[in-house]
């Protein structure tokens, strides 16, 4: 799927998803919201992702490491432009989300999900995997649900391909 038709995809989502909204936030549209992201990650397509960011959106990545861990903080902006960046440098690429929970509000207005992500990918020939743990927020901007703040703890240990 090239960018037009993903783009022209996620429009048709969003706007369907407006008429289903009711002023409450459902189960449905945040697998929907999830599954469209996921679709745009494989595609490697950041405007895509963007499309299902809110403008108070920011992630937080808490990534291990032997001496200092490192925690850092991104704007919508910074994440878009970061993940674009980095997909050009990738001689491949592969995107899986797993063990997925969704929770909802009991007011309808918020929603959370928690998930594993593995990203699989190759680097001048050399193949890594990043797993991580993924805590995303959702709420209703301008009658659509979208992500609002994603939280990615790197896993450690066992990072094999399955």
């Amino acid at each position: 799927m090239n960018r037009v038709s993903g783009l022209l995809a996620a429009v048709l989502v969003i706007v369907s998803m407006q008429g289903m909204a009711g002023g409450k936030i459902t189960r449905q549209q945040i697998q929907q919201v999830m599954d469209s992201s996921d679709l745009a990650a494989k595609h490697r397509d950041a405007q895509g992702i963007g499309v299902y960011l809110g403008t108070k959106f920011f992630k937080y990545i808490d990534l291990p490491a032997e001496k200092t861990p490192l925690a850092v903080e991104l704007s919508k902006k910074q994440y878009l432009e970061k993940i674009a960046e980095g997909w050009q440098k990738l001689d491949s690429y592969d995107y899986q989300r797993k063990d997925v929970v969704i929770n909802m509000a009991t007011d309808g207005q918020t929603a959370e999900s928690f998930s594993t992500v593995i990203e699989k990918f190759s680097v001048k020939g050399k193949q890594m995997v990043s797993k991580v743990r993924e805590y995303a927020s959702y709420e209703l901007e301008d009658g659509r649900p979208v992500i609002i703040q994603i939280e990615s703890h790197t896993l450690v240990g066992d990072t094999t391909p399955q």
